[in-house]
């Protein structure tokens, strides 16, 4: 092993470590969308604002499934399996919310994205 060896997975492990801080940021920001748009349910512009804040989730949950088909999380496999469903759920739930616009699955999606949030943070600082 060369003497810079550790140095490059330290590095590596850091950059891996921001990927999730940024993932479980733009996660927050989301979710923060996705309330304003529920708590103003009846407001006038709530489809437009609906349609951004659902197209925004589902660019993130894509780039969560990207970064795992990357192997740039650096997660035990069981972990980024069930975040692997998670994403995949999360999308189905976003393609609900756009069929069928509804505050209670749209509630739920909040729910999904802001635990998935907290639970990077978490890795985040574990690592």
């Amino acid at each position: 092993m060369s003497p810079e060896h550790p140095i490059l997975q330290a590095q590596r492990s850091i950059r891996h470590a921001d990927v999730m801080l940024g993932e479980a940021a733009q996660l927050d920001d989301i979710a923060a969308q996705l309330m304003a748009v529920q708590r103003h349910w009846n407001d006038p512009s709530r489809a437009l604002r609906l349609a951004a804040a659902l197209e925004a989730s589902r660019s993130v949950w894509h780039a969560i499934q990207g970064a795992l088909a990357q192997g740039a999380l650096p997660l035990p496999s069981d972990v980024q399996h069930n975040l692997l469903i998670l994403s995949v759920y999360a999308d189905s739930k976003i393609g609900t919310c756009e069929a069928n616009p509804d505050a209670d699955t749209l509630g739920s999606l909040i729910a999904l994205t802001r635990t998935l949030a907290g639970s990077l943070k978490e890795w985040r600082e574990a690592a």
